[in-house]
């Protein structure tokens, strides 16, 4: 049961009837128990509300479009509570993390609702047959599903859980019933590569377009792995034969993809913004760095021979972008006038082992490491836990402000770094 505290400006639901302290116990017959429902609802365009009001069981039905909110505010908390992963996965991060941090940071979920919603990579192990089929009556569509090797006693070997072994079936269940599905294979060399790969990619095809795409990532390592299972950094022969066993199946395909770290760590050249269709994987860090350079394209010719007013910046990065910023940055003191722009780029003592990636930098490396004198310092967004100004290390923005001076953060995805340089 759910009970309405207000309405937001415009609200379906009110107009609709229901009212300010109405208990709601379901809507078109089922029961409204987290987000996901009051989302899944939230579309309908013929509603049945079964409601207490005043201690009187009663019934309001409303019509609306699927695109007008219902508008409800809640007295109890609709977040959800993650389910605990039960998987003793031999890559998992979490397991890698140094001592010392906030209790959150050590949760593991897998959680099929987070995956609907965020995006979030699950391995369909912990679900129940309820979750199934609230699944497919509510068509929650696309999941994420992290499936590794289609081959089930190597996935059980990597996950740590029987469950594991049905989860072809369970794919085949899931698309049968029409929810579409993108994938990812964490790459761990001498487990899941080469011939088991291939098997993996093929399989998974096999279920196109319902599977709509799979993501090869490679193995992330931190310097924190006593008594875990020995795992190594990839090899650059692995990385390389990754790369063209993946690009040859994706000839005339666009299905899979190597993460861009893969093209990063063989010195290849990144694929052709055209290559990565819709980039269904670009959370995935599939396409990043493709999609970067075409947004960098785009603004730089919006912005070319502005005057940057005399400023030293510093571009701060993580060791896998150096490359691409310095590309760009060659780009900005060609052609914006009175302007010095350099790049820093900052090694991850933090986590340490081969973490490389700018999105696991933290604020007390940043600090340690980058020069003092700039006029502006520019940080990518995803340096930033989600919603906040924390970085993974509970420093804060305001922290390494106090320390640098004029930092601002930019999205470069979306093509915010010149405006953050000349205009922040």
């Amino acid at each position: 049961m759910a009970t309405i505290s207000a309405f937001e400006k415009g609200s379906a639901a009110k107009r609709g009837g229901l009212k300010k302290g109405d208990v709601i116990t379901s809507v078109n017959g089922r029961p409204l128990t987290d987000i996901l429902d009051y989302l899944y609802f939230d579309s309908a365009e013929e509603l049945l509300f079964e409601i207490i009001r005043r201690d009187k069981k009663l019934t309001v039905k409303f019509s609306k479009t699927a695109d007008e909110p219902l508008g409800i505010v809640f007295a109890e908390s609709m977040e959800l509570t993650p389910v605990r992963c039960k998987n003793k996965c031999i890559f998992c991060f979490i397991d890698q993390l140094p001592k010392g941090l906030r209790d959150t940071l050590y949760v593991k979920d897998d959680d099929y609702r987070m995956s609907v919603i965020c995006g979030n990579y699950v391995t369909l192990t912990n679900l129940s047959e309820c979750d199934y089929q609230r699944i497919i009556d509510m068509k929650l569509s696309p999941l994420y599903i992290s499936v590794h090797a289609a081959d089930a006693e190597i996935r059980r070997n990597m996950v740590a859980n029987p469950k594991t072994l049905t989860l072809m079936d369970d794919i085949k269940r899931l698309t049968d019933n029409g929810i579409t599905l993108h994938t990812q294979v964490v790459l761990c060399e001498g487990v899941n590569d080469g011939e088991v790969l291939a098997d993996t990619i093929k399989k998974l095809y096999a279920f196109y377009p319902m599977v709509k795409s799979l993501a090869i990532v490679p193995v992330g390592l931190t310097g924190h792995r006593e008594g875990l299972y020995p795992l190594k950094p990839l090899s650059l022969d692995c990385v390389n034969k990754t790369i063209d066993l993946v690009e040859e199946f994706n000839r005339d395909k666009e299905f899979c993809w190597c993460s861009d770290e893969f093209y990063v760590k063989a010195n290849r050249e990144i694929p052709a913004y055209e290559s990565y269709g819709a980039f269904p994987q670009i959370e995935n860090g599939v396409g990043l760095i493709a999609e970067f350079k075409q947004n960098f394209k785009d603004n730089l010719s919006e912005f070319s021979g502005a005057d940057g007013g005399g400023k030293r910046v510093a571009l701060i990065t993580g060791e896998s972008f150096e490359k691409v910023l310095k590309g760009c940055a060659e780009e900005i003191n060609a052609k914006i006038k009175n302007i010095t722009v350099d790049v820093i780029t900052v090694k991850n003592n933090f986590f340490g082992g081969g973490v490389t990636v700018s999105g696991l930098i933290v604020g007390s490396d940043i600090i340690a490491q980058v020069p003092r004198g700039y006029t502006q310092y520019v940080l990518p967004h995803n340096m930033l836990r989600e919603f906040t100004e924390s970085f993974l290390d509970d420093t804060t923005l305001a922290d390494v402000r106090r320390e640098l001076g004029n930092v601002v953060v930019a999205d470069g995805q979306n093509g915010e770094i010149l405006n953050a340089i000349l205009r922040g």
